[in-house]
């Protein structure tokens, strides 16, 4: 088994309350946002009035060349400690996830879910979405006739 770089992130995808509130409630810094209401740009400049939802994203653990098993324990303390504002988020109808990125460098070296994690996030209602990224594979030799 090969070891692989990763990233866990919380999500939060809310109705109507701005991303710095959100952030002020977890106490945590956000990695990217982008609040309800907020107009983007098309490459043109032409305008897209279609975010009908706040979405902040919080970095939790990053490993590089490790175990994704490793990390369990410290977002199980992050989860444990904002249980109330996320049982609060849901009430208000928002939608919370870890999200995780697995970026192997060979071959898949999967990985367990830690037991107090799938029992918190079953309790809190976190989803739980994995995106496995991994190195296109080499040409293999072109055989020589000569």
């Amino acid at each position: 088994m090969y070891r692989y770089d990763y990233t866990i992130s919380l999500g939060v995808k809310h109705p109507s309350a701005a991303s710095a509130d959100i952030s002020a409630r977890f106490g945590m810094e956000r990695e990217f946002f982008r609040d309800v209401g907020t107009d983007l740009r098309r490459k043109d400049g032409s305008l897209i009035r279609v975010h009908a939802f706040t979405w902040v994203l919080f970095q939790l653990p990053k490993g590089k060349d490790g175990w994704l098993m490793d990390a369990w324990p410290q977002v199980v303390e992050t989860l444990q400690a904002r249980a109330q504002v996320i049982q609060a988020l849901n009430q208000e109808g928002a939608e919370i996830g870890l999200r995780i990125g697995i970026f192997g460098k060979r071959a898949w070296a999967g990985f367990e879910l830690d037991d107090d994690l799938v029992r918190l996030m079953a309790d809190l209602r976190v989803g739980f979405q994995l995106e496995t990224y991994f190195p296109d594979e080499p040409p293999a030799p072109e055989a020589d006739d000569a």
